[in-house]
């Protein structure tokens, strides 16, 4: 007897090979432009260019990371001269990040990288279904929320 549960259609499923898809063309796109940046390190720029500094730990929450996660990932920032993290004013312990001028130049460059992606992502859908797509996958993720 077969198994009735077929993968190839869940949300789960579909929504993470999307995303891989997604950022691994993007890091390609990157590195041909000659740019040192993953696509996880570029949704982090965007956050912090997006708002104030913020601690790593915010970081992690806006980007639904773990500790180890955001602290590999804001090594790899700061190595490549993309963030600058210095201690909270009121907590030692406390790490701040900040976007450095480096990041600023090169924001651009990066966001029409990516929106180009977007734009053959796509290709063939009308406004109103992507309107529709991006309700329904905002909805998934604050239902998602609400359970851990």
């Amino acid at each position: 007897m077969p198994f009735s549960y077929d993968h190839n259609q869940s949300l789960g499923y579909l929504t993470g090979v999307a995303s891989r898809l997604l950022s691994n063309l993007l890091a390609v796109r990157l590195h041909e432009a000659g740019i040192d940046m993953t696509a996880e390190q570029w949704g982090a720029i965007i956050v912090l260019l997006n708002s104030e500094p913020m601690t790593q730990g915010q970081l992690g929450e806006r980007l639904h990371l773990e500790k180890s996660s955001v602290s590999r990932l804001t090594n790899g920032l700061e190595r490549r001269g993309w963030i600058e993290r210095t201690t909270g004013p009121k907590d030692n312990r406390q790490r701040i990040v900040t976007p450095t001028p480096k990041a600023l130049e090169t924001a651009e460059r990066c966001a029409t990288i990516a929106r180009a992606i977007l734009e053959e992502a796509q290709h063939g859908m009308a406004e109103d279904e992507m309107l529709v797509l991006r309700s329904l996958l905002s909805r998934t993720i604050k239902n998602l929320r609400g359970l851990t």
